[in-house]
């Protein structure tokens, strides 16, 4: 049976929160943001039609994927589900977070990686050994 490479996992997720998911949500807003005024409603290869089609199709990827956090999310146990919405989405620093749960410095380090390895495995962050 495979083992569950932890830091690796923990490492992947935090990666997507701090740098994927902020992504998604911009493309997911972008699809919505596509010009008018086209100038011929036929398809053209790389012309203005084109472009936009690409657009809503990586917006709706995009909002698939927030979806799929989302779900993912949910799934997870209340409070390692509200310790990363407050980091993550909140956008709090560790020391906010220390003074909001009152705990010190490394007991919400360890929650915290305990919630990203836990959102890592719901979401298919996982690396194996």
């Amino acid at each position: 049976m495979l083992a569950i490479d932890e830091k690796a996992t923990i490492k992947n997720a935090r990666n997507f929160f701090r740098n994927d998911l902020e992504k998604y949500r911009a493309l997911s807003l972008s699809r919505y943001a596509i010009q008018s005024g086209m100038p011929s409603p036929v398809a053209v290869s790389g012309g203005l039609l084109d472009q936009a089609e690409r657009k809503q199709i990586v917006g709706v990827d995009a909002v698939a994927t927030i979806d799929q956090v989302r779900d993912a999310m949910d799934k997870m146990q209340a409070d390692n589900r509200k310790l990363l919405e407050l980091k993550y989405f909140s956008r709090l620093s560790i020391l906010d977070l220390c003074e909001r749960l009152g705990y010190g410095h490394s007991t919400v380090a360890t929650k915290l990686n305990r919630a990203l390895l836990e959102f890592g495995l719901i979401f298919g962050l996982a690396v194996f050994k």
